[in-house]
């Protein structure tokens, strides 16, 4: 039956249905707008700190931005995030690398969790860790307004996990030898 409607009809028939699903274009087009929007931001962020670019960080964070680390005390503000990042950066002898692991954007406000790898350049192998991001639109703008990671502004106290794939109990009994 929809086949036989003249094309304008279809058209209009098609964007009544989304409308009455609460499902508006411009939506799904703003979402997936704001969401290449986060996936620039988050490479822009990598990229100053692979680039050890302090300011670069800051100038992505919202005024009350807080970094959450297992390892450290939590840091609050602009100019503690700079410090932290600058610590961290000058201790680093690797590359980051992050991968998106999931992003939900809810109007001015959107969520990203993110799978990190620690890549070595003297060859050690790559340590692995997570984040949670909470961004901010401010001005137009995707901000990091809080950051909880494991093991980018300190080194973990603990040993070295293997990877879900390496068996665990071989290594033990290594140990044991």
């Amino acid at each position: 039956m929809h086949a036989y409607l003249p094309s304008g009809i279809r058209h209009l028939s098609t964007l009544t249905l989304l409308l009455l699903l609460g499902i508006s274009p411009t939506v799904i087009a703003d979402e997936a707008t704001d969401r290449a929007a986060l996936e620039t931001a988050t490479q822009t962020w990598i990229k100053a700190f692979n680039a050890r670019d302090a300011d670069a960080l800051v100038a992505l964070t919202t005024d009350d931005v807080v970094l959450l680390d297992p390892n450290v005390p939590p840091v609050s503000g602009r100019q503690a995030a700079r410090a932290a990042w600058q610590h961290a950066m000058t201790r680093a002898s690797s590359q980051v690398t992050i991968a998106t692991k999931e992003l939900v954007v809810a109007g001015d406000v959107a969520w990203r969790i993110g799978a990190l790898t620690q890549h070595a350049r003297n060859g050690d192998l790559p340590s692995h860790g997570q984040s949670l991001e909470i961004w901010k639109r401010v001005n137009g703008q995707w901000k990091l307004h809080r950051q909880m990671s494991s093991n980018i502004l300190a080194r973990s106290k603990l040993p070295p996990r293997p990877l879900p794939s390496e068996p665990v109990l071989d290594k033990l009994e290594d140990r044991r030898n």
